[in-house]
């Protein structure tokens, strides 16, 4: 039985208080009454999450918390006590976190990217905000082009953003491979850009040769490179003018060239934009 994981356990009896379900060892552990699901007997298998309840028992849920052990997950923080803060994972018991564990001191209802640990004297499951410590420095299985799973841990302007790739390793996304609006704590599907030195990623949030930008960013970049990086085009050119260049709307150009610009890709003159 794996504490702070989900498992597949059998229903051995049922009873006023709930359910006991054992593994395959024949350990035993109590599915409160009020997380039993209907239409289940006796025998058959349930998948539950297990940690230790106020009381330091193990106990069962068929609730899903927003991490499990050794994730990372964007959580608020609900009270702050002397001994540390307690965190709303999505269970009725609050996810506690060590006041030595804390970088700077946690106050109510702040948010916070939170590393899920397992506390070896007490075996209750605890949270750190101090990230570095748990995430791997070698890359392992990863290559140019791998898709990932990116969470956004912080901002850096003007370089770009920070990013836990795979629950495991440092990442970075440039400002200027941004195409989209990110806010920390996001999580998103990204590809391995480039592997440094040092075991950090570089990671983009397109597939590689730009095959997801929306089609209009991609034919005004194409455009720019097949007019040595300058379009005489601007939010004022009018719609003919735009259409017969690019073969698009004025619309979709200025929402296209404002993306680029955000991201600078590329730099708006009076008279035309240009690729930085």
């Amino acid at each position: 039985m794996k504490i702070g994981e989900i498992n597949t356990l059998r229903i051995e009896k049922e009873t006023a208080i709930g359910l006991f379900l054992s593994d395959d060892l024949g350990m035993e552990v109590l599915l409160p009454k009020r997380y039993v699901p209907k239409k289940i007997e006796v025998g058959d298998k349930i998948d539950v999450f297990i940690y230790r309840d106020s009381e330091d028992r193990l106990i069962s849920t068929t609730e899903t918390p927003k991490g499990k052990l050794n994730e990372i997950a964007w959580m608020n923080v609900k009270s702050v006590t002397e001994a540390g803060a307690f965190l709303d994972w999505g269970l009725s018991k609050d996810l506690f976190v060590p006041m030595k564990e804390q970088i700077v001191k946690l106050r109510e209802g702040e948010n916070h990217l939170v590393y899920v640990y397992l506390d070896t004297l007490t075996q209750r499951l605890a949270a750190s905000p101090r990230l570095e410590r748990y995430l791997e420095s070698i890359p392992e299985g990863l290559e140019k082009g791998s898709e990932v799973q990116a969470i956004v841990w912080k901002e850096h302007p003007p370089l770009g953003y920070q990013v836990i790739v795979n629950n495991q390793y440092l990442g970075m996304i440039y400002a200027n491979q941004v195409f989209q609006e990110l806010n920390i704590g996001d999580a998103t599907n990204a590809y391995v850009n480039a592997i440094r030195e040092d075991g950090r990623i570089d990671v983009i949030l397109q597939k590689p040769g730009f095959e997801s930008i929306d089609d209009s960013t991609k034919d005004l970049i194409d455009a720019l490179e097949k007019n040595n990086g300058f379009l005489p085009l601007t939010d004022k050119s009018s719609p003919e003018a735009i259409y017969s260049a690019l073969s698009m709307s004025k619309k979709s150009f200025k929402k296209a060239a404002g993306g680029l610009y955000k991201s600078r890709i590329i730099e708006i003159n009076p008279d035309g934009i240009k690729l930085i």
